[in-house]
C-alpha cells in the first residue's frame, strides 16, 4: 500500500512541478535578455532617466532656437542687401564675375537656332556660261550694274 501511495504522491508533485517549471521558463522567455524581473525594472528606471534628461536638452536647444529667431525689442533687425549693393559686391569680385559670363555663355550656347534645312544637297543653280563673246559681254553689263 504504501508504494500505490508514494506512486500517487510523486505523480501528483510530478504535475504540480511541471506548470510552476514551465512558468518559470515562459517568464524567462519574457524577460528577454534580463535574469530577472528586478534586473529589468533597474533597465527600465535608468532608460527612463536618460529620456527625462534627452528631452529637457532638446527642449532647451528648441527655446535656443526660437530665440535666435526673434529679435529682441530695439534691436535691429538683419538688413538684407538690395540689388545694388549685391552688383557691387559682385562686380568687385573677379570670380563672382567671371561665373556670371561663364554661365550666360552656357545659355547662349543652348539656345542655338535650329537649321533650316537638315540634311541633303543644296541643288545648284543651273550654270549659266557665256558661249559667245556678245553674250559674255551682256553678262559683264548685268554684273557692273547690278
Amino acid at each position: 500500500m504504501m508504494d500505490n501511495e508514494h506512486g500517487i504522491i510523486n505523480e501528483n508533485l510530478a504535475a504540480t512541478a511541471e506548470p510552476a517549471e514551465a512558468e518559470k521558463s515562459e517568464t524567462a522567455a519574457a524577460l528577454g535578455k534580463f535574469k530577472s524581473v528586478d534586473a529589468l525594472m533597474a533597465a527600465y528606471q535608468s532608460l527612463e532617466a536618460e529620456f527625462t534628461r534627452r528631452s529637457q536638452r532638446l527642449k532647451e536647444l528648441e527655446e535656443g532656437n526660437n530665440a535666435q529667431k526673434v529679435p529682441e525689442e530695439g534691436a535691429p533687425s538683419p538688413k538684407t542687401p538690395t540689388e545694388e549693393e549685391l552688383l557691387k559686391a559682385a562686380l568687385s569680385s573677379e570670380s563672382v564675375k567671371n561665373a556670371v559670363v561663364s554661365e550666360y555663355l552656357k545659355t547662349v550656347a543652348a539656345n542655338k537656332s535650329v537649321p533650316l534645312i537638315s540634311g541633303g544637297v543644296v541643288a545648284p543653280a543651273p550654270r549659266c556660261a557665256p558661249k559667245t563673246v556678245k553674250e559674255a559681254g551682256a553678262l559683264v553689263q548685268r554684273f557692273l550694274k547690278g
